[in-house]
C-alpha cells in the first residue's frame, strides 16, 4: 500500500504528440504555403537591414550637426511621404501589379542606401543630403507599403489569412528588435558606412523573393476614377467603428512610441553622457 508521499509526479509534458503536431500547425500554418514562407523571410532580412540603417542614420546625423532639431527633421522627412501618400498608394496598388510596386521601391531603396554609404565613405556627407534621400526613401514606402500588404493576402486560402498576418506582425516586431542590436555591433565596429551598406544588400532578399514568387492575384480591371477609389476607401473606414478604433491606435502607437528611437543618440550622449 503507497502512502501518498510516494505517490509518482505526472509527466511534464502529457500532451499526446498529434496535439502537439496540431498546434504548431496552427500556429505556422501560412508558413505552410511557398510563395509566403519565401517572402516572409525575404521581407525580414530587409526590415532588419531598414531598422540597422535607422539607427545608424540618426547616429550620423546628430554627429554632423549635434543638434536635436535636426534628428527630428530628418524623420519627419522620412515620415512626411507616407503620412501624404500611402492611402493614394493603396488605391494604386488595387490597380496595378503589386509585385511591380514593390519592386520599384525596393529598387529605390536600395539605391538610397547605397548612395549614403558612398557619400559617407567618401566623406562628402552633409546633412541636406540625408535629408533629401530620407525623403525619397518615404516617398518609396509610401507605394510599396501598401502593395506588400495587399500581396500577402493572395499568397493563401482565406482561412490562413489570419496567421499570415499574425505571422507578418511578428516579422516587423521581430525584425524591429534584431535590427538596432545589430546596428550598435555594426555602427562601433564597422562604422555607418557599412551600416548603410549592409541594408542595400538585405533588399537583394525580398527582390530574389519577389521574383520567385508563382502566386499572385490578377489585376483587376478597375475603370472608376483614383479620386472616387479613395473617397470610397476612407468612407468605409470612417463608417465602421472597428476600423476607426484600430486606425486610432495605430496612429497613436506610432506618433507616441517610433519617433522615439530617433532621439536615441541625444539621450545617449546628451542625457546620459555615454561615449559616442
Amino acid at each position: 500500500m503507497s502512502t501518498p508521499l510516494e505517490t509518482k509526479a505526472p509527466p511534464i509534458d502529457a500532451s499526446p504528440a498529434p496535439f502537439r503536431s496540431a498546434f504548431l500547425h496552427r500556429a505556422f500554418a501560412a508558413f505552410t504555403y511557398r510563395d509566403f514562407s519565401i517572402l516572409w523571410f525575404g521581407a525580414f532580412t530587409s526590415t532588419v537591414g531598414t531598422w540597422m540603417q535607422q539607427v545608424a542614420q540618426s547616429w550620423l546625423v546628430y554627429d554632423l550637426t549635434q543638434s536635436s532639431f535636426f534628428l527630428g527633421l530628418d524623420y519627419f522627412f522620412g515620415q512626411l511621404p507616407i503620412l501624404l501618400f500611402t492611402v493614394i498608394g493603396g488605391v494604386i496598388a488595387d490597380r496595378h501589379d503589386r509585385r511591380q510596386l514593390i519592386l520599384g521601391s525596393q529598387y529605390i531603396q536600395m539605391a538610397n542606401a547605397f548612395l549614403l554609404a558612398i557619400l559617407v565613405l567618401t566623406k562628402h556627407i552633409v546633412v541636406w543630403e540625408i535629408l533629401a534621400l530620407s525623403f525619397v526613401t518615404g516617398v518609396a514606402q509610401a507605394f510599396g507599403g501598401p502593395a506588400y500588404q495587399s500581396l500577402v493576402p493572395t499568397l493563401v486560402h482565406k482561412k490562413d489569412l489570419p496567421n499570415a498576418i499574425a505571422l507578418n506582425s511578428i516579422q516587423f516586431n521581430l525584425a524591429r528588435v534584431i535590427g538596432p542590436v545589430l546596428a550598435g555591433i555594426a555602427f562601433y565596429k564597422l562604422g555607418a558606412a557599412w551600416c548603410f551598406a549592409l541594408n542595400g544588400v538585405s533588399f537583394i532578399a525580398v527582390i530574389i523573393a519577389i521574383l520567385a514568387l508563382r502566386r499572385g492575384a490578377p489585376v483587376p480591371a478597375v475603370s472608376e476614377p483614383v479620386w472616387r477609389s479613395l473617397k470610397t476607401g476612407l468612407k468605409a473606414v470612417l463608417d465602421t467603428a472597428s476600423l476607426k478604433g484600430l486606425v486610432a491606435m495605430a496612429f497613436l502607437g506610432s506618433f507616441c512610441s517610433v519617433a522615439l528611437v530617433t532621439y536615441l543618440p541625444f539621450f545617449a550622449k546628451d542625457v546620459f553622457h555615454g561615449d559616442a
